[in-house]
């Protein structure tokens, strides 16, 4: 997993490099800043997700709960839990985390445990209760 994070970073900074504009100074750098939190973003949204399902089903209460359902019906509350901690988590998270979760592993995986904590017991009861 670590392996095939690195190469989407890696592969994402490639392509987004050339399409960065080069005209101004200014410009060139406000781009480079939103163009790395984009990247952030997006790794940070992989990681959650990835963090996400392995601590709901790790969750006592899912896993009750998931004996009761088909896997396709699992397996879709478990997207639509982990989707939605994914997207709130992106909205708890600084342009400075984004940029430091792009490029430093250990700020990523300290911001991902954090912000799988603060979202997880509420998008899950937010699916679950319905």
């Amino acid at each position: 997993m670590k392996k095939f994070l690195l190469a989407a970073v890696c592969a994402a900074v490639a392509l987004t490099g050339c399409a960065t504009p080069t005209t101004g100074t200014t410009a060139n750098s406000n781009s480079t800043v939103g163009t790395a939190a984009a990247i952030g973003g997006n790794v940070l949204k992989m990681a959650v997700d990835n963090q996400c399902r392995t601590e709901l089903n790790a969750n006592n209460a899912f896993r009750a709960i998931a004996l009761t359902m088909s896997a396709e019906q699992q397996s879709a509350l478990e997207t639509k839990v982990c989707g939605c901690v994914s997207e709130k988590a992106l909205q708890n998270v600084s342009a400075v985390e984004l940029a430091q979760a792009a490029v430093d592993a250990n700020a990523r995986t300290q911001i991902v445990a954090n912000t799988v904590a603060k979202t997880l017991t509420a998008c899950y009861s937010e699916f679950v209760g319905k």
